[in-house]
């Protein structure tokens, strides 16, 4: 068998028919991706980005992006309201025009954690004990305003050039929600 292939070689290399090795790409023209198909890993070099093409494609555009996130609260409508229980939805719609090299909007992971600390803040909870809900009703209009302004607050303070808060959504049910976001300068 080992004759078989080292004919084989010497005839291609003889009639003229090496293989001609690639050209290797440089670090900065390069990016190194390892794919895995069929339970077998390939490493593949693709071209990486050109500088300032990735701004070219992102100028003048402005990107909103859509957060969910999801909890379990219950409360009661004061004063003889039944305690019950929802499954919280909560979305957060953000804009931006701020692309990273990769073509992924600025913030986006930050602003996530920043709306499941939210979440997580009201999972669980009897919202009634939950301030300011001991003080005002505990409404889906009071907790999507309560976590619109949690939001610009933390957002004002960890990424204050980052993507700006459109809108808080909350969804009781699921064919339910109401919608809070800054009102319009007249």
């Amino acid at each position: 068998m080992d004759e078989k292939l080292a004919a084989a070689q010497e005839a291609s290399s003889s009639a003229g028919q090496r293989r001609r090795p690639r050209p290797r790409a440089t670090q900065a023209e390069a990016a190194v991706v390892v794919e895995i198909s069929e339970g077998r890993a390939r490493r593949v070099v693709a071209a990486a980005p050109k500088p300032g093409l990735q701004a070219e494609v992102a100028a003048a555009l402005v990107f909103e992006m859509g957060i969910d996130s999801f909890f379990g609260a219950s409360h009661a409508m004061r004063p003889n309201g039944p305690r019950h229980t929802h499954s919280f939805r909560v979305q957060a719609s953000f804009i931006t025009d701020q692309l990273d090299s990769h073509g992924m909007t600025v913030g986006f992971r930050e602003v996530s954690n920043l709306l499941d600390a939210e979440a997580r803040r009201f999972a669980s909870q009897y919202l009634n004990e939950v301030e300011p809900f001991t003080e005002i009703e505990p409404t889906g209009e009071n907790l999507a305003a309560v976590i619109h302004q949690n939001l610009l607050t933390s957002l004002a303070e960890m990424l204050p050039d980052g993507p700006q808060l459109v809108a808080v959504t909350l969804w009781e049910n699921p064919t339910s929600f109401v919608r809070v976001g800054r009102r319009r300068a007249a």
